[in-house]
């Protein structure tokens, strides 16, 4: 064997691997129509194949049964060149990618682009339900119905492709159901849709009447004046909640003190009446007569006197005092009245000496006064 041959054996090898190491750090070119890639049958239309600086050939290439064909190709340094149709025919729809070249590499085919006639068949029509002003997180459903039994629909929105859906086959007529179950602001738009049959995927109807999709927010309205609770808006529902809020809190605080107040009751039965200590006795201040009737009394309970002279004066000079008049008091004015409690009974000492002299006191040698002692009722 010529030792030639094992020499450019090697030599292609490293050329394809540094061919193929190459290729995949060329940019990825991309394939547009410059004035939309669905219309009528007659009219014009340019591809624009762009690609990066350097490319020296740009390649256009339709799919034809299973796999590309080349169709046009132009020797080109710019990033971008066209591909124009002067007047597109039935031959001319279909699915078109592009790709480029350097001096020595390939560039990967482009996104496949579809170019379709959209004037074959009578227009659909689309309409939304439950309706087409929707708030968002709510659901949504599209449906594009068509007179005809066509087995396919498509949905663009403001130009562009959503997706493509089979249609239910009606007895008159086919119906498609795009669904969408959360709206959000990014659904709103104009859509329109189209109907096509399975074999002739390139081959559309006119598209539908445009249906406006409008999202609106879950609250509307930035001075949240919206109607939020019971109907009312949220500055009135706000007081609302604040004044039950204050009423449920003065109820509780009620029926605290009531709970207090019924356990001390308790308390103080459990306790007795004596728990509390016992009651203070008022004390009378003795006060001179001043006028018809008055008089004053010092109040307190005397023990009888030592003197043996004086205990039959103490004895009998007893007397209820009644109506500003002084009677001597026998031994039944000294007994307490029928059902009344001796203890519960105040008696009051009457110096008659000290009455007669004033409110001087005797001298300590001076005999002792007899006292008047009356039960006051």
């Amino acid at each position: 064997m010529s030792p030639a041959f094992p020499a450019l054996l090697c030599l292609g090898l490293c050329l394809g691997h540094r061919m193929k190491a190459q290729a995949d750090k060329l940019p990825r070119p991309s394939l547009r129509a410059e004035n939309g890639s669905l219309g009528p049958l007659g009219r014009s239309v340019t591809l624009r194949c762009r690609g990066s600086p350097g490319a020296a050939e740009y390649f256009l290439e339709k799919y034809q049964g299973s796999r590309y064909e080349r169709i046009d190709s132009k020797l080109s340094q710019e990033d971008e060149v066209e591909f124009p149709i002067s007047s597109m025919s039935l031959s001319d729809t279909g699915t078109y990618s592009c790709h480029y070249r350097t001096e020595y590499y390939w560039s990967e085919r482009s996104e496949p682009l579809e170019l379709v006639a959209t004037d074959r068949y009578d227009a659909p029509s689309l309409s939304a339900q439950p309706n087409s002003t929707v708030a968002e997180g709510q659901a949504v459903t599209l449906w594009c119905c068509s007179g005809n039994r066509y087995d396919r629909s498509a949905l663009y929105k403001d130009g562009e492709q959503v997706t493509k859906a089979r249609a239910q086959l009606l007895n008159e007529g086919a119906q498609a159901n795009f669904s969408i179950p959360a709206v959000t602001s990014a659904h709103g738009g104009t859509y329109r849709c189209y109907s096509f049959q399975r074999l002739s995927p390139h081959e559309w109807s006119f598209p539908s009447d445009p249906l406006e999709l409008r999202v609106t927010e879950t609250n509307t309205g930035s001075s949240g004046d919206q109607n939020w609770l019971f109907g009312l808006s949220k500055k009135h529902g706000s007081i609302l909640l604040g004044v039950s809020a204050l009423l449920i809190l003065l109820f509780l605080l009620l029926l605290l003190l009531l709970c207090c107040r019924r356990c001390w009751t308790k308390i103080s039965e459990f306790l007795g009446p004596g728990a509390a200590g016992p009651e203070p006795r008022g004390r009378l201040t003795p006060t001179l007569p001043t006028g018809n009737g008055s008089r004053g009394a010092e109040a307190k309970k005397t023990p009888k006197s030592s003197d043996p002279a004086a205990t039959p004066m103490e004895e009998t000079l007893y007397a209820a005092v009644e109506d500003g008049s002084r009677t001597e008091a026998g031994p039944e004015d000294t007994a307490a009245p029928p059902g009344e409690d001796p203890r519960q009974v105040t008696y009051a000492q009457l110096n008659l000496g000290s009455l007669r002299a004033g409110a001087q006191e005797p001298p300590p040698s001076a005999r002792a006064e007899p006292s008047l002692y009356a039960a006051l009722r």
